[in-house]
């Protein structure tokens, strides 16, 4: 899955100790201009029980990637009904007239999230629930799982009667908090037999609360 991260290089001025401090500042800067986008558009608040809910519900717009031209489906558009506290993502693509799926290849969804190396948004990735041993049961596999974003797959898209539209539902008892980006891949090998279970090459990608638009 292909996503744009931003990326802070640090200039040296001639400070042995001014490029760290740099860094530290623009890490910070980061951080705040990111959950300024959280803030802006959502307004968090509790359920009748007390549990603290992120109120992000609404709409995702979601764009072509550069690399859908290569199957002819550069025009496809999409979005997704997202409602994070509830865990549930319906995601609607829409191909363009006289276009089609290339033979033997299906739509599937996902939900990523950054991980420390870089992919969409601020990365989650921690050790915080690796109290009782490493994830994999190796360190080494832990680190490497940390450094590269995570995707969560939503299923198969299907399509609706001869119409040139797909869709795909889903939902999970966790809350999509962590969550960065909803995206479209073609898998080319038809997820039949001992399909790869991980991401194909992407259709279609949006960021959660940067296209998020209100559903009412």
């Amino acid at each position: 899955m292909k996503f744009t991260n931003l990326n802070c290089q640090v200039l040296w001025l001639g400070s042995p100790r001014l490029p760290g401090l740099l860094g530290v500042m623009a890490a910070i800067a980061l951080v705040a201009s990111f959950a300024n986008l959280g803030t802006m558009s959502f307004a968090q608040h509790k359920d009748a029980n007390g549990k603290m809910m992120s109120g992000m519900k609404g709409r995702v717009k979601m764009m072509a990637d550069p690399l859908a031209e290569k199957a002819g489906l550069q025009s496809a558009t999409g979005h997704a009904e997202v409602d994070v506290d509830k865990g549930t993502v319906e995601i609607t693509v829409m191909l363009a007239d006289g276009t089609s799926l290339p033979e033997g290849t299906v739509l599937e969804g996902w939900l990523s999230t950054a991980g420390r190396k870089g992919g969409p948004g601020m990365s989650t990735a921690s050790e915080r629930d690796q109290k009782y041993g490493p994830a994999f049961g190796k360190e080494e596999l832990a680190m490497q799982s940390r450094d590269i974003p995570y995707a969560l797959s939503t299923g198969l898209l299907k399509r609706k009667g001869n119409s040139q539209t797909y869709v795909g539902k889903f939902k999970i008892d966790n809350p999509l908090t962590p969550y960065s980006a909803v995206a479209v891949t073609l898998e080319s090998d038809g997820n039949v037999g001992t399909y790869d279970p991980r991401p194909g090459s992407p259709l279609m990608a949006g960021m959660i609360k940067e296209g998020m638009m209100s559903s009412k």
